[in-house]
């Protein structure tokens, strides 16, 4: 039991990133160890290499200036002085003039700067490393300076010690810093997790706790909460779909019920067939109200993005009154179209074409005077309204009347579901936009703002 628990736990998310943060600690710490001690080995041999060139040039310039004696009297006195440097003056064969090394090294060509060997200085039993400096002179003679590198690598090895042991005290700070990380990123989990169950649970009015920061959690739970209150939105929709259809349509379901209950208590013909043709309208209302509420919810639900074509809105508003103006005739009202620039856009032609349809419908039913379908721009906005002489919605009831299955009390003694604006208003926020309304040179208006960007979508 306690090894599968420790298998699930090394495969958790919590050990991986443990062991992320182990990796990157032993990658850094490997990096910073090389990059140091070549820095220091560079600054280290650099340093030898400047005090063997140093006193060499400083035995050259004594054997130019005060000649072939002061040269060897020099590297003898060096000789003494430095008990850890190895100096030499050869002839051109190689073999000793003065110094402490008992003939030129063949590792060591007449002519370098810098280069590294390990030398027997006379008396020593063991080689030692040196930083050997070396010239050759005008009459073939030779001279070599050796700089011990023992301090050096004394300095070396201390300083790697050091960043090792470094390294290897950075490992439990490490393991406890991916911990503490955890844990935090735990406990602001916690909190989402909770509020998700709470939410499940029922408790729909849950939201995550935001500290406002702005970070990636805080940005999680306010998109979150963005999606929870748009599902707070839509359980009360439903609530208020549920009530409005169990309203609505129980009138139409009344009379079918009326009409059948007539229809087997006769044996008339006429009666029978007005009562067939009575059931058949209210049926037909059932179904066109449950059709067009389907149709709401679909584009609520973002279906039909597919289906957009690039349209000229102008050419529609026109096919559009050629088709409402024998209907709007027989009412005896005008309808006429105002276009302030033709306008091309990526919209949904059917479902665009039923809200302006509903539109039509609602201005022929409740508005008065000439009705005027209109295609304008605001900004990056592109209106699609229209307006009649009527008095409109009062400002107060415009959230209801915009509501699924909400009709005012005006249209009660009218045939319909409430459904024509709700589906207006779908159909605006299918195209990226929404539904205004307006009031300008005492006309009345309902307008589609349609984003230019509907196309990206």
């Amino acid at each position: 039991m306690i090894a599968a628990s420790s298998l699930r736990w090394l495969r958790s998310s919590h050990a991986r990133f443990i062991g992320l943060i182990l990796l990157l600690e032993l990658v850094f710490g490997a990096a910073l160890l090389l990059s140091v001690t070549q820095l220091v080995h560079a600054s280290l041999d650099a340093a030898d290499n400047a005090i063997a060139r140093d006193t060499r040039d400083t035995l050259l310039e004594i054997g130019r200036e005060e000649g072939d004696r002061a040269l060897a009297s020099a590297v003898i006195a060096h000789t003494q002085d430095e008990s850890d440097a190895i100096l030499l003056l050869a002839r051109a064969d190689g073999s000793r003039i003065a110094g402490n090394l008992s003939g030129w090294p063949p590792v060591i060509p007449p002519d370098t700067a810098g280069i590294k060997a390990k030398l027997y200085r006379i008396g020593d039993a063991d080689p030692a490393p040196y930083t050997i400096a070396a010239a050759r002179l005008r009459d073939g003679r030779r001279l070599l300076v050796g700089e011990s590198t023992d301090d050096s690598d004394q300095i070396r090895r201390t300083v790697e010690g050091a960043l090792v042991t470094a390294l290897l005290m950075a490992l439990p700070l490490a393991v406890v810093a991916a911990w503490l990380v955890v844990h935090i990123i735990d406990r602001r989990i916690v909190h989402i997790a909770a509020t998700a169950a709470r939410v499940g649970a029922g408790e729909i009015d849950r939201r995550v706790p935001l500290d406002g920061s702005g970070d990636s959690f805080d940005t999680l739970g306010r998109t979150i909460n963005t999606m929870l209150d748009r599902i707070g939105a839509l359980l009360a929709e439903l609530r208020t779909v549920t009530d409005s259809i169990a309203h609505d349509l129980r009138s139409p379901l009344t009379r079918l019920r009326v009409r059948i209950d007539r229809a087997m208590q006769s044996d008339n013909p006429i009666v029978l067939r007005e009562a067939i043709d009575g059931i058949s309208r209210d049926a037909d209302q059932l179904l066109a109200m449950l059709a067009t509420a389907l149709e709401v919810s679909r584009m609520e639900a973002g279906i039909g993005h597919d289906r957009f074509v690039a349209t000229d809105l102008g050419a529609m508003l026109i096919d559009m009154r050629e088709l409402y103006e024998p209907l709007s005739e027989e009412q005896g009202r005008a309808l006429a179209v105002s276009i302030d620039v033709p306008i091309t856009l990526p919209v949904h032609r059917e479902l665009l074409g039923q809200a302006l349809a509903n539109l039509i419908d609602n201005a022929l039913k409740y508005g008065a005077g000439t009705m005027t379908l209109y295609l304008a721009e605001e900004g990056d906005v592109v209106l699609v309204g229209l307006a009649d002489e009527g008095t409109g919605i009062a400002p107060e009831r415009e959230a209801e009347a915009l509501r699924r299955f909400g009709r005012l009390d005006p249209a009660r003694g009218i045939a319909g579901a409430g459904l024509g604006l709700s589906l207006v208003a779908a159909v605006a926020r299918m195209h990226g936009g929404d539904v205004r309304f307006a009031r300008r040179n005492d006309r009345f208006a309902v307008e589609m703002l349609l984003r230019r960007q509907i196309g990206d979508m």
